[in-house]
């Protein structure tokens, strides 16, 4: 119904006596009709005759939006009375008359009611953005939008249609011209060999076979004038009956060479009449490409010999090539009735000299055609082409000329490409009009929306941030306390086994042995406080996944709940990882939680760890992959490359800050891995952790190694600001039999060193020092200036743990057992040994 109002409104207004025609609407409708015809008309080179309104819907689409229906139906009547005046271009073409405007007229009335109709819905909306009519208003504008649309496309579709049979038929037009002017180009040159040829016999005509030599300066002088000048021809060869050269315009004395094998000489020695065009072949005097067309020397009605004209076929592939530039995708080629190919442009392949017996050409030549057209697909090059052939009289040589279907169609691409340019702008133009409209409609509903999401993101960001700033507090204060703490507690442990050393019967005291307890729980309890603070020093170590990760899930399995079920799947092939087994602890657990909150309903939770694969992760290196799989309620894909993002959540402010997962990140990367994430709605969600493999190896510091009997003859530096850890220190280390100086600071002990620089064996610092150096900067500075004195550090909590651990330290965590504190001090020893019996070497 409303389709049939379209296609009444300017019938309709008429009727209820609301014409509103002025002078102004007049002088639109004059300027536009201009307008739209004169753009066709210098289309008129690229479009031809057909299609001679394809400019009048944009003008009436753009009058009506602008001026309304009645305005814009006026011009598209007027447009179409202008194709009937004589006088003024565009005409009607001989296939578009009064039955092709009468569609014509149904067709532009739909646009100007349709456009005009935008314009008026677009006022309305504006108007009526808080009315009741905002439904129908947006109804109303999509409809126009659409309209806008469909209208170009189905116009835009027709023409292509028309265009597209226009291409071809001109096509083979142009084809058949090309191959007429290649014919005549043949012809040419193949009457001027005959006159050649011609005048030679009549040379010898007189002349008997053996009598030849006795004139071969004046035969050869003949030769050189024939040939003067011609750039097609590659030699003129007189042969006797033996196939021996008798004359040549090339050659003097000529040589004696035998083409008997030949089979063009052959054909004429078997008393064959006529000219015979050879295949292209390759001279065995200077070695270039030629064919030749030869005739029969006969004297006395006896067979004397061959007189050939040999042509280059590179001649006539240049010529092709100079055709080819003003038509591209243009194929010109001279072939054999027997489908060998003399010459062709392009370059035939070397794997291609003649053309299949079964191809369509082929078929034609052996039926006699004398001319015609073929479509398909050539067996030389394998394109698909349209071709028109044509043979030279008298001559079984035909020439073909063909022009690539695929340059075919870039052309009429190309004419589309220019109906489109006027075309789909105007039509996105409408489009936009009518958008902005619609758009009015919705802003404020879409600010409100905008408004409340970013209410909701803030609050998330701000909790967020105050959690983060509660742990940045946490961190700072359990850091300096566990420093310190720390400090404490390896007074207590070096004391304890000062204690048992000096007195043996002290070993199996219990009173000990609950303190050395009690400083094995301290050390555990500060771990637990900067683990929870983020602040703890990352302390990578060998793990076993299938010794870790059943022990992780009996950890995590009562938090899970009743109705979300566990397992546990590791690869008995699985090798250790190096990580930090609290950060590997904690990553675990944040993705166990996360599965629970997508269960609510109860489901599935599995653990599982394989050997990576070379071709799943572009990290060199050898990975284990570490899986955390639930069968929750899954991540929307838009959402799935952001949830390492640090306060990146799905959940609510109340539970959730967005930090649990870029923690998982975090390790993996600090380990030198990464981190993947597989999700599908509905269907679960797979956090795959990659970190490095590596082999079963005790580290550099291995706290289990025992304290042997051995005694170590060294002499150490301690550099210890604290005192009371100095003297808790000291002894330890005097009573394993090293000899032991104590300086409080970074700048101390430099001076000590820079005096004796080769006393020390060994400094032992803490990392934590105040002033400058500190414990990394007086490492640094010995490995410049001493590099023979090892360097072992130690400490309780800093942020340059890590750094250290990157510049290849060997550093101790506080509070430090003495036995891996003996251990490492061996280490440090046979270092400086391997050193030293490596510079004697050298």
């Amino acid at each position: 119904m409303r389709l049939i109002k379209g296609l009444a409104g300017p019938l309709g207004v008429l009727v209820q006596g609301r014409w509103r025609f002025g002078l102004r609407q007049a002088l639109i409708v004059f300027v536009a009709t201009i307008v739209a015809m004169g753009v066709r008309n210098l289309l008129t080179p690229w479009l031809g005759t057909e299609l001679p309104l394809v400019t009048v819907f944009p003008a009436v689409a753009i009058v009506a939006f602008f001026s309304g229906i009645t305005t814009g139906a006026v011009t598209g009547l007027a447009c179409a009375l202008w194709m009937f005046t004589p006088w003024v271009p565009p005409h009607l073409s001989a296939n578009f008359g009064w039955r092709e405007i009468a569609a014509f007229l149904p067709a532009a009335f739909l646009v100007a009611f349709f456009s005009g109709q935008g314009r008026d819905e677009a006022a309305a909306a504006t108007a009526a953005a808080d009315s009741a009519s905002t439904r129908l208003t947006v109804r109303a504008l999509r409809l126009s939008m659409a309209m806008a649309v469909m209208l170009p496309t189905l116009l835009f579709t027709v023409a292509a249609w028309i265009f597209y049979g226009q291409a071809f038929d001109e096509a083979r037009l142009r084809v058949d011209r090309e191959a007429r002017i290649a014919q005549e180009h043949a012809s040419k040159i193949m009457e001027n060999n005959a006159s050649m040829k011609r005048a030679v016999l009549d040379f010898v005509a007189r002349m008997a076979p053996e009598e030849v030599f006795a004139y071969e300066r004046e035969l050869h002088a003949k030769l050189v004038a024939l040939g003067s000048g011609l750039q097609q021809l590659q030699s003129i060869w007189l042969l006797d009956s033996a196939g021996k050269g008798l004359a040549s315009n090339r050659f003097f004395p000529v040589p004696r060479i035998d083409v008997s094998d030949r089979e063009y000489f052959r054909w004429h020695q078997a008393n064959r009449t006529g000219v015979y065009i050879s295949e292209p072949l390759v001279s065995r005097t200077t070695g270039e490409a030629f064919f030749d067309v030869s005739r029969r020397w006969d004297h006395d009605g006896k067979f004397a010999g061959v007189v050939t004209v040999s042509l280059y076929p590179a001649y006539f592939s240049e010529f092709y090539r100079g055709m080819a530039l003003d038509s591209p995708g243009l194929m010109v080629m001279m072939v054999r009735s027997d489908g060998a190919v003399i010459a062709r442009w392009p370059i035939v392949p070397s794997n291609a000299s003649r053309l299949e017996s079964n191809s369509a050409l082929s078929k034609a030549m052996a039926a006699g055609d004398m001319q015609g057209h073929i479509e398909g697909v050539s067996s030389v090059d394998g394109e698909d082409r349209l071709n028109a052939f044509r043979r030279l009289e008298r001559y079984p040589i035909y020439v073909v000329a063909g022009i690539d279907r695929d340059a075919i169609i870039a052309g009429w691409q190309r004419q589309l490409a220019v109906l489109a340019a006027f075309t789909f702008p105007i039509s996105m133009a409408l489009v936009y009009v009518a958008w902005v409209a619609l758009r009015r409609t919705r802003r404020e509903l879409a600010a409100q929306q905008s408004l409340q999401r970013e209410i909701e993101q803030r609050a998330r960001i701000e909790n967020a941030l105050h959690h983060v700033q509660k742990l940045e507090a946490l961190g700072r204060l359990t850091g300096g306390v566990a420093h310190d703490f720390n400090n404490l507690l390896t007074i207590v442990s070096n004391n304890l086994h000062l204690m048992r050393r000096l007195d043996p019967a002290l070993t199996d005291n219990k009173q000990l042995a609950a303190m050395g307890r009690a400083v094995a729980s301290g050390e555990r309890l500060t771990r637990q406080l900067l683990a929870f603070a983020r602040r703890q020093p990352l302390q990578p170590e060998v793990i076993s996944i299938q010794e870790r990760l059943p022990a992780l899930l009996a950890l995590i399995a009562p938090t899970l709940g009743p109705h979300i079920e566990s397992s546990v799947d590791v690869d008995s092939k699985t090798r250790p990882v190096l990580a930090d087994p609290a950060e590997l602890e904690l990553a675990v657990i944040n993705l166990a939680v996360n599965a629970k909150d997508a269960m609510p309903e109860g489901g599935q939770l599995t653990l599982s760890a394989r050997n990576a694969t070379l071709a799943e992760i572009d990290i060199a290196g050898e990975f284990v992959v570490l899986t955390v799989a639930d069968t929750g309620t899954g991540i929307d894909p838009d959402l799935t490359e952001r949830i390492f993002e640090p306060f990146f959540t799905t959940k609510s402010a109340e539970q959730g800050t967005g930090l649990g997962l870029s923690q998982v990140y975090g390790l993996c990367a600090q380990a030198g891995g990464t981190a993947r994430v597989e999700s599908k709605p509905g269907q679960g969600t797979r956090v795959s952790l990659y970190l490095p493999a590596t082999d079963p190896m005790p580290t550099a510091v291995d706290a289990r190694r025992q304290l042997d009997d051995q005694k170590l003859d060294c002499n150490i530096l301690l550099v210890e600001d604290n005192e009371e850890v100095a003297v808790a220190t000291q002894p330890l280390l005097e009573a394993a039999g090293c000899i032991v100086q104590w300086a409080r600071s970074g700048t101390a002990a430099r001076v000590i060193i820079d005096a004796e620089p080769g006393k020390f064996d060994i400094v032992l610092s803490d990392m934590a020092m105040p002033g400058e150096p500190d414990g990394l900067g007086l490492a640094e500075y010995l490995r410049k200036r001493y590099p023979e004195i090892q360097v072992v550090l130690m400490t309780g909590y800093t942020n340059q743990l890590q750094e250290a651990v990157t510049r290849r330290f060997t550093v101790l965590a506080k509070p430090c057992s003495p036995d891996t504190l003996m251990n490492a001090m061996r280490d440090s020893i046979r270092k400086r040994k391997a050193s030293r019996a490596a510079e004697l070497a050298q």
